[in-house]
């Protein structure tokens, strides 16, 4: 673990030395997403797809706080819904982006409401102003990167 802390420094610090030539010329961008969502042995079994809605919050030109809530269905069929809300920060290089962050589960079904622990996630990424494609990853605090949660979004910015 103390490795992957001293990896992640060393990158953060030569990303940041790299010259500041950022993407986004807008405070926020707006993203409509779907996907796919399935466990890390991708056998997409069932077939879990997603639809949401995330903002990008440009706090310079390398820096994007990204609060996100989707929706995940399963076989079209919306009872009970389930909800995945997250918030992550990200760094941002010309367009490829990396970051972690909280996520959360909530199931909202007739009379009940079940919620998850927080989640870590750790994502990764193209952005345009347009156009988003992020790759992600979520698994619990108590078990890390073990019986994670694998998914694929494309989003369409406003």
């Amino acid at each position: 673990m103390k490795k992957v802390i001293v990896a992640i420094v060393i990158l953060s610090a030569a990303v940041a030395a790299l010259p500041q030539t950022g993407q986004a010329a807008d405070l926020f961008n707006f993203y409509i997403r779907s996907g796919l969502i399935t466990e890390d042995d991708f056998d997409f079994s069932p077939l879990l797809w997603t639809v949401g809605a995330n903002f990008d919050f440009n706090l310079g030109p390398m820096l994007i706080l990204s609060p996100e809530c989707d929706l995940i269905v399963h076989q079209f069929n919306f009872s009970p819904v389930w909800l995945t809300p997250a918030v992550t920060l990200n760094l941002n290089l010309s367009g490829l982006y990396a970051g972690a962050g909280l996520a959360k589960f909530i199931v909202i079904g007739s009379g009940y409401t079940l919620t998850s622990d927080f989640m870590f996630k750790l994502n990764g990424g193209f952005k345009t102003d347009s156009f988003k494609l992020q790759v992600y990853t979520l698994s619990s605090f108590n078990h890390l990167f073990s019986d994670m949660a694998v998914g694929l979004t494309l989003g369409f910015g406003f």
